[in-house]
């Protein structure tokens, strides 16, 4: 099944022209993110907003929820789908950005809801999260339970001591990697070289998609310049025809004012819908290439921890046989020893199912990944190049209708 268009995941008025396609595609969830509100000023401000769930899914006590929740909460929701769903490629959430949260204009706040409602509906679409306890929490949870839920995580992570973790299990993986080149053994465990092409396209698809955006916005401004420019233009030109006082050039420059001034609301109204259309999008799938790259960080991660693992078990094994060959030694020395070795053998066994697990995740989330984006690309190009062509024939009906009005008012010959 294909997966809904990418305006499917904002609002619904009545007149989205993919609704039919929607109502068939999402059968389970509806979820609006609306009316925010803005909660002190400067850089304590954060904004509020309405989540509104219509859902079909049995874990629900009710198909219609409505609950509170703010960016700090979304966030909660995605660190937590990735903490619980390795491997899985999580929606990714939009940045933060502290110079527009410090203003906090009507634009950026409109922005972020958008892109937070895309991301709610990106995880209830997904085939593994939308069954997810957190997702259920988040859209149903009172008050009174969600900040329960907000202050264990805070807690949670305050306790984690997260770059000092990272740096411990980058120094031990440092430590691996000497081991194997004094002993002369590289790792026996490799990934698969159709992986491997994966994840370098993947790598390198960053970059351009990043590009495509800076140049979507970048059209977009261009659409927005030229439509300021026009209006200021016939702004000028009605001032210049009011110099002749009832004359032929009076009206004709009037003419120019009114049917210009349309020309630059189109241009205007252009260079919104390619913000929220066209360029979003295009940011949006490139922040989708951030929660590939850290699915595939966790997939490395395991392949290291099994790697490890395996490295270790061979050490123990290696330590005990020299043990057995020693005269004399004591019994519960070599026990003890079995003991590791079983132990680091079992360690070696999770690892390894860790790593399987993930491996497989992967294998089926690129396959939905690539499909989706397929799909979702080629409809966007598509809608791109008929709003261009509807634009394009809309400005040429307006300048032609001045061609019209200016020959109708033309003075005629003697």
């Amino acid at each position: 099944m294909d997966p809904p268009p990418y305006e499917s995941v904002l609002e619904d008025h009545g007149t989205n022209r993919y609704f039919a396609t929607v109502s068939a595609v999402r059968k389970e969830f509806e979820i609006e993110v609306t009316e925010p509100v803005k909660h002190g000023e400067g850089v304590a401000a954060y904004v509020s907003y309405k989540v509104r769930t219509k859902t079909t899914h049995g874990a629900y006590a009710a198909p219609f929820h409505e609950v509170v929740r703010r960016f700090r909460d979304f966030a909660w929701l995605h660190d937590k789908l990735v903490e619980k769903n390795k491997g899985c490629i999580v929606p990714p959430l939009p940045e933060k950005s502290a110079v527009q949260k410090y203003t906090m204009a009507t634009d950026f706040i409109d922005q972020r809801r958008r892109a937070l409602q895309v991301f709610v509906n990106r995880v209830a679409s997904h085939p593994v999260l939308k069954d997810s306890a957190e997702l259920a929490t988040f859209l149903q949870a009172n008050e009174e339970a969600w900040m329960l839920e907000i202050a264990k995580w805070q807690a949670e992570t305050n306790a984690q001591h997260r770059p000092v973790t990272a740096a411990a299990a980058w120094f031990k993986s440092l430590q691996h990697s000497a081991q194997s080149l004094v002993s002369g053994r590289a790792d026996e465990i490799q990934e698969d070289a159709e992986y491997i092409k994966i994840r370098d396209y993947v790598n390198s698809l960053e970059a351009h998609l990043n590009e495509a955006h800076r140049q979507a916005a970048r059209l977009q401004r261009k659409e927005a310049d030229f439509g300021t420019a026009l209006s200021e233009f016939a702004a000028a030109a009605e001032a210049l025809g009011k110099q002749d006082n009832e004359g032929p050039m009076r009206a004709a420059f009037g003419c120019l004012f009114s049917r210009a001034g349309e020309v630059a609301a189109l241009s205007r109204g252009r260079s919104e819908a390619m913000a929220a259309d066209f360029a979003a999008p295009l940011k949006e799938y490139a922040r989708t290439i951030k929660s590939v790259q850290a699915a595939m960080a966790d997939r490395a991660a395991a392949l290291t921890a099994y790697s490890q693992a395996k490295s270790d078990l061979d050490n123990k094994k290696v330590r005990l046989a020299k043990l057995r060959g020693t005269p004399g030694l004591k019994e519960d020395k070599i026990a003890e020893t079995e003991r590791e070795v079983n132990e680091a053998d079992q360690r070696l066994r999770n690892a390894k199912l860790g790593y399987e697990t993930i491996r497989e995740t992967m294998r089926e989330e690129l396959n939905r990944f690539q499909k989706e984006r397929a799909v979702e690309m080629s409809g966007l190009l598509r809608d791109f190049a008929l709003a261009q062509a509807r634009h394009s024939a809309e400005q040429a009906k307006a300048w032609g209708e001045l061609l019209r009005d200016i020959q109708s008012t033309a003075p005629v010959n003697a």
